[in-house]
Protein backbone atom coordinates (compact mmCIF):
# COMPACT_ATOMS: atom_id res chain seq x y z
CA UNK A 1 0.00 0.00 0.00
CA UNK A 2 1.60 3.35 -0.76
CA UNK A 3 1.32 6.56 1.39
CA UNK A 4 1.35 9.54 0.22
CA UNK A 5 4.32 11.65 1.48
CA UNK A 6 2.36 14.33 2.24
CA UNK A 7 -0.10 12.89 4.71
CA UNK A 8 2.49 11.13 6.76
CA UNK A 9 3.99 14.70 7.34
CA UNK A 10 0.76 15.45 8.72
CA UNK A 11 0.67 12.54 11.07
CA UNK A 12 4.06 13.35 12.05
CA UNK A 13 3.47 16.60 13.02
CA UNK A 14 -0.02 16.42 14.83
CA UNK A 15 1.18 13.36 16.85
CA UNK A 16 4.40 15.89 17.89
CA UNK A 17 2.50 18.88 18.44
CA UNK A 18 0.00 16.54 21.26
CA UNK A 19 3.34 15.76 22.62
CA UNK A 20 4.12 19.63 23.23
CA UNK A 21 1.24 19.92 24.96
CA UNK A 22 0.93 17.11 26.84
CA UNK A 23 4.12 18.17 27.91
CA UNK A 24 3.12 21.68 28.57
CA UNK A 25 0.20 20.21 30.64
CA UNK A 26 2.63 18.27 32.79
CA UNK A 27 5.09 20.66 33.21
CA UNK A 28 2.58 23.04 34.41
CA UNK A 29 0.85 20.35 36.77
CA UNK A 30 4.31 19.42 38.20
CA UNK A 31 5.26 22.86 38.98
CA UNK A 32 1.43 23.44 40.82
CA UNK A 33 1.85 20.11 42.50
CA UNK A 34 5.55 21.21 43.68
CA UNK A 35 4.74 24.55 44.85
CA UNK A 36 1.66 23.28 47.04
CA UNK A 37 4.14 20.77 48.54
CA UNK A 38 6.46 23.48 50.01
CA UNK A 39 5.53 25.59 52.50
CA UNK A 40 6.11 29.38 52.16
CA UNK A 41 9.50 30.80 53.80
CA UNK A 42 7.20 32.88 56.23
CA UNK A 43 5.08 30.39 57.31
CA UNK A 44 7.67 27.41 57.78
CA UNK A 45 5.83 24.39 59.15
CA UNK A 46 4.01 25.96 62.20
CA UNK A 47 1.57 27.86 60.25
CA UNK A 48 0.85 25.75 57.61
CA UNK A 49 0.59 23.05 60.57
CA UNK A 50 -2.35 25.22 62.11
CA UNK A 51 -4.07 25.11 58.74
CA UNK A 52 -3.64 21.28 58.28
CA UNK A 53 -4.30 20.43 61.47
CA UNK A 54 -7.80 22.05 61.15
CA UNK A 55 -8.83 20.33 57.92
CA UNK A 56 -7.51 17.00 59.23
CA UNK A 57 -10.70 15.97 61.10
CA UNK A 58 -14.38 15.85 60.91
CA UNK A 59 -15.77 16.33 64.33
CA UNK A 60 -19.71 16.94 65.61
CA UNK A 61 -21.24 19.66 68.16
CA UNK A 62 -24.09 21.03 69.39
CA UNK A 63 -23.93 24.34 70.72
CA UNK A 64 -26.94 25.84 72.39
CA UNK A 65 -26.78 29.80 73.40
CA UNK A 66 -23.09 28.87 74.10
CA UNK A 67 -20.71 32.31 74.18
CA UNK A 68 -18.35 32.06 71.67
CA UNK A 69 -15.18 32.09 73.77
CA UNK A 70 -16.27 28.68 74.71
CA UNK A 71 -16.93 27.16 71.55
CA UNK A 72 -13.64 28.49 70.38
CA UNK A 73 -11.97 26.95 73.45
CA UNK A 74 -13.93 23.59 72.06
CA UNK A 75 -12.71 24.10 68.86
CA UNK A 76 -9.39 23.76 69.48
CA UNK A 77 -9.31 21.46 72.33
CA UNK A 78 -10.77 19.26 69.44
CA UNK A 79 -8.75 20.40 66.57
CA UNK A 80 -5.58 20.40 68.80
CA UNK A 81 -4.70 23.88 67.28
CA UNK A 82 -4.65 26.76 69.79
CA UNK A 83 -7.06 29.62 68.99
CA UNK A 84 -7.04 32.91 70.63
CA UNK A 85 -10.21 34.85 70.28
CA UNK A 86 -8.86 38.81 70.10
CA UNK A 87 -11.86 40.70 72.71
CA UNK A 88 -13.16 43.81 72.46
CA UNK A 89 -11.62 46.04 74.97
CA UNK A 90 -8.71 43.97 75.51
CA UNK A 91 -6.65 45.57 76.01
CA UNK A 92 -8.76 48.89 76.78
CA UNK A 93 -10.05 50.64 73.66
CA UNK A 94 -9.33 47.73 71.26
CA UNK A 95 -11.80 46.93 68.86
CA UNK A 96 -12.50 42.79 69.42
CA UNK A 97 -14.99 40.35 69.96
CA UNK A 98 -17.76 40.84 72.15
CA UNK A 99 -17.47 38.17 74.83
CA UNK A 100 -21.21 37.90 75.20
CA UNK A 101 -21.93 36.80 71.66
CA UNK A 102 -23.78 33.28 71.63
CA UNK A 103 -23.69 29.92 69.12
CA UNK A 104 -26.43 27.96 68.62
CA UNK A 105 -25.23 25.19 66.01
CA UNK A 106 -25.93 21.72 65.53
CA UNK A 107 -22.98 20.20 63.01
CA UNK A 108 -22.32 16.48 62.18
CA UNK A 109 -19.18 14.81 60.65
CA UNK A 110 -17.72 18.32 59.75
CA UNK A 111 -13.92 19.28 59.50
CA UNK A 112 -13.23 21.88 62.33
CA UNK A 113 -11.83 24.49 59.70
CA UNK A 114 -15.60 24.51 58.49
CA UNK A 115 -17.10 24.44 61.80
CA UNK A 116 -14.74 27.20 62.68
CA UNK A 117 -15.86 29.51 59.67
CA UNK A 118 -19.59 28.87 60.25
CA UNK A 119 -19.49 29.81 64.14
CA UNK A 120 -17.54 33.13 62.43
CA UNK A 121 -20.05 34.13 60.21
CA UNK A 122 -22.63 33.95 62.60
CA UNK A 123 -20.65 35.95 64.88
CA UNK A 124 -20.11 38.36 62.46
CA UNK A 125 -23.89 38.42 61.67
CA UNK A 126 -24.93 39.19 65.63
CA UNK A 127 -22.07 41.77 65.90
CA UNK A 128 -23.16 43.16 62.29
CA UNK A 129 -19.35 43.14 62.65
CA UNK A 130 -17.10 40.97 60.33
CA UNK A 131 -14.94 38.27 62.15
CA UNK A 132 -11.83 36.32 60.81
CA UNK A 133 -9.55 34.41 61.52
CA UNK A 134 -5.80 34.23 59.95
CA UNK A 135 -2.70 32.22 61.37
CA UNK A 136 0.28 33.47 63.50
CA UNK A 137 3.18 31.71 65.04
CA UNK A 138 1.42 30.56 67.79
CA UNK A 139 -1.73 29.23 66.60
CA UNK A 140 -4.87 30.83 65.53
CA UNK A 141 -6.16 34.30 66.13
CA UNK A 142 -9.57 35.60 65.53
CA UNK A 143 -11.28 38.88 65.86
CA UNK A 144 -12.75 41.49 63.69
CA UNK A 145 -11.17 42.39 60.29
CA UNK A 146 -10.14 46.07 61.51
CA UNK A 147 -8.05 44.42 64.49
CA UNK A 148 -6.52 41.63 62.03
CA UNK A 149 -5.43 44.56 59.44
CA UNK A 150 -3.05 46.14 62.24
CA UNK A 151 0.46 46.95 61.07
CA UNK A 152 2.26 43.94 62.86
CA UNK A 153 0.33 41.81 60.93
CA UNK A 154 0.91 43.12 57.44
CA UNK A 155 3.18 40.55 55.12
CA UNK A 156 4.22 41.20 51.69
CA UNK A 157 4.35 37.88 49.55
CA UNK A 158 5.34 37.59 45.60
CA UNK A 159 2.93 35.72 43.28
CA UNK A 160 4.16 34.86 40.21
CA UNK A 161 1.75 35.89 37.69
CA UNK A 162 4.18 35.40 34.28
CA UNK A 163 1.97 32.43 32.85
CA UNK A 164 -0.91 34.79 32.61
CA UNK A 165 1.50 36.74 29.78
CA UNK A 166 2.04 33.48 28.36
CA UNK A 167 0.36 32.55 24.79
CA UNK A 168 0.77 28.91 23.47
CA UNK A 169 1.50 28.92 19.74
CA UNK A 170 -1.21 27.97 17.51
CA UNK A 171 0.75 25.32 15.56
CA UNK A 172 -0.01 24.39 12.31
CA UNK A 173 0.31 21.47 9.77
CA UNK A 174 3.05 21.89 7.11
CA UNK A 175 0.96 22.16 3.27
CA UNK A 176 -0.07 19.32 0.88
CA UNK A 177 2.16 18.90 -1.37
CA UNK A 178 -0.12 18.86 -4.07
CA UNK A 179 -1.78 22.17 -3.13
CA UNK A 180 -4.37 22.59 -0.80
CA UNK A 181 -4.29 25.08 2.04
CA UNK A 182 -0.95 26.40 3.57
CA UNK A 183 0.40 26.24 7.11
CA UNK A 184 -0.03 29.50 9.25
CA UNK A 185 2.87 30.74 11.10
CA UNK A 186 2.57 30.76 14.97
CA UNK A 187 0.65 34.09 16.79
CA UNK A 188 3.21 36.44 18.19
CA UNK A 189 3.31 35.91 21.88
CA UNK A 190 1.42 39.04 24.03
CA UNK A 191 3.05 42.62 23.76
CA UNK A 192 4.11 44.22 26.72
CA UNK A 193 1.20 46.38 26.87
CA UNK A 194 -0.96 43.59 26.08
CA UNK A 195 0.47 41.48 29.42
CA UNK A 196 0.25 44.87 31.55
CA UNK A 197 -3.31 45.18 30.59
CA UNK A 198 -4.07 41.23 31.89
CA UNK A 199 -2.57 42.03 34.97
CA UNK A 200 -4.48 44.95 35.63
CA UNK A 201 -7.48 43.12 34.99
CA UNK A 202 -6.29 40.80 37.97
CA UNK A 203 -5.38 42.95 40.14
CA UNK A 204 -8.94 44.55 39.48
CA UNK A 205 -10.46 41.59 39.81
CA UNK A 206 -9.13 40.71 43.04
CA UNK A 207 -9.80 44.08 44.47
CA UNK A 208 -13.67 43.14 43.17
CA UNK A 209 -13.70 40.28 45.03
CA UNK A 210 -11.00 39.52 47.75
CA UNK A 211 -12.26 41.74 51.24
CA UNK A 212 -12.94 44.18 49.13
CA UNK A 213 -12.91 46.96 52.03
CA UNK A 214 -9.09 46.79 52.74
CA UNK A 215 -7.50 48.16 49.55
CA UNK A 216 -5.98 51.18 49.42
CA UNK A 217 -6.42 51.53 45.90
CA UNK A 218 -10.08 51.36 45.39
CA UNK A 219 -11.45 51.61 49.57
CA UNK A 220 -8.74 53.48 51.25
CA UNK A 221 -7.73 50.32 53.13
CA UNK A 222 -4.03 49.28 54.34
CA UNK A 223 -3.66 46.72 51.57
CA UNK A 224 -1.69 47.25 48.58
CA UNK A 225 -1.27 45.20 45.53
CA UNK A 226 1.63 46.07 42.89
CA UNK A 227 2.58 44.79 39.19
CA UNK A 228 6.22 44.16 38.66
CA UNK A 229 8.44 41.94 36.24
CA UNK A 230 6.06 39.37 36.18
CA UNK A 231 4.66 39.20 39.65
CA UNK A 232 2.14 40.39 41.56
CA UNK A 233 3.37 42.12 45.10
CA UNK A 234 0.96 42.18 47.95
CA UNK A 235 0.79 43.48 51.31
CA UNK A 236 -1.97 42.26 53.37
CA UNK A 237 -2.49 40.15 56.71
CA UNK A 238 -3.02 36.23 56.57
CA UNK A 239 -6.56 36.39 56.15
CA UNK A 240 -6.39 38.54 52.82
CA UNK A 241 -3.73 35.84 51.53
CA UNK A 242 -5.31 32.69 51.93
CA UNK A 243 -8.13 34.11 49.48
CA UNK A 244 -5.50 35.03 47.20
CA UNK A 245 -3.84 32.05 47.02
CA UNK A 246 -7.26 30.23 47.09
CA UNK A 247 -6.62 30.80 42.67
CA UNK A 248 -4.84 27.55 41.75
CA UNK A 249 -3.71 30.25 39.11
CA UNK A 250 -1.62 32.08 41.07
CA UNK A 251 1.44 30.70 42.90
CA UNK A 252 3.32 32.34 45.83
CA UNK A 253 6.60 32.92 47.84
CA UNK A 254 6.06 35.25 51.04
CA UNK A 255 8.52 36.80 53.00
CA UNK A 256 7.39 39.43 55.94
CA UNK A 257 7.22 43.40 56.03
CA UNK A 258 7.37 43.68 59.38
CA UNK A 259 7.60 42.12 62.62
CA UNK A 260 5.63 38.56 62.53
CA UNK A 261 1.92 38.15 64.14
CA UNK A 262 2.00 36.94 67.89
Amino acid sequence: MRIHSSFISRIIFAAAKTIVCLGAITGINSIASATRAQPAPLHGGVRDGWVASLGAKKISVVFKQVPIVQVLESISQKSGVPIQALLLDKPAGSAGIDPAITIDLAIKDMRNREVLEIVLSQASATSQNEIRWQTTQSGIEVGPKSRLLRPSAMERRIYVVADLGFKAADFQPPPLQNGGTGGGAAPPPFTPSQQDARYQKLKSLIQTTVETDVWAESSGGPCTIAIFNNTMIVIAPDFVHRSIAGNPLIRATTSPTSQSTH
